[in-house]
């Protein structure tokens, strides 16, 4: 039997990489603390496969930092990130206080495509082919984090978690350029809706406007 409370208590919330953050954790805590009833059960997948499962049903939410412009899905932006140059504690960019891409390009520059940025995207896009020899992607925040750290090169990443990094010996530069923004993304079907998650995008809209 259809048991319509039991559907009503959980919330079946994707998460595509990149997205875990200080923001998202203190979401998750407020959803706690103010609905303990309410379960969620949490699926770390792919961005195409968040897509997918909402479309299909298999998610009732997911979070993502890529934007779908599909007419399926609502796309909530959320909390924001300014996207910075990592580099070892002694780059001799450290000189610098701000830095544009062309200044990068003697470097290998470290680049974790999950953390979409389109603009930042089409700047690197545009470069001379020999230039985008320089852009080396990597498959975490983790790996870029290492190569920069252990002096092979420098990163763009979002400033946050550069300053959260210093015991792996990398430090933040802003961008001249920009901006380049990382923003995290709540999304679900259109026009398919509950009040589970309705509350759980209020607290989600509560705290990306105090930027916790």
């Amino acid at each position: 039997m259809h048991d319509a409370t039991s559907q009503s208590s959980h919330l079946k919330l994707a998460i595509a990489p990149g997205v875990p953050s200080s923001c998202f954790s203190t979401l998750l805590a407020l959803q706690r603390a103010e609905e303990p009833n309410i379960t969620i059960a949490f699926f770390e997948t792919s961005s195409d496969d968040l897509v997918t499962g909402l479309d299909d049903g298999r998610y009732d939410a997911g979070m993502s930092l890529r934007n779908v412009s599909a007419s399926s899905l609502k796309s909530q932006p959320l909390w924001i990130e300014n996207i910075a140059v990592a580099m070892p504690l002694r780059s001799p960019l450290l000189a610098q206080t701000k830095l544009t891409i062309a200044e990068l390009l003697d470097y290998p520059v470290f680049r974790w495509p999950a953390e979409s940025c389109s603009l930042l995207d089409q700047r690197l896009s545009s470069l001379p082919p020999l230039s985008q020899q320089s852009i080396q992607h990597v498959t975490s925040f983790e790996m870029l984090a290492l190569w920069v750290g252990a002096g092979y090169g420098v990163g763009l990443t979002a400033q946050s978690r550069i300053e959260r990094a210093d015991a792996w010996g990398i430090t933040a530069r802003p961008l001249a350029e920009g901006p380049y923004e990382v923003v995290t993304y709540l999304q679900r079907p259109n026009g398919r809706s509950n009040a589970v998650y309705e509350r759980f995008e209020r607290r989600a809209m509560q705290v990306a406007r105090s930027g916790a």
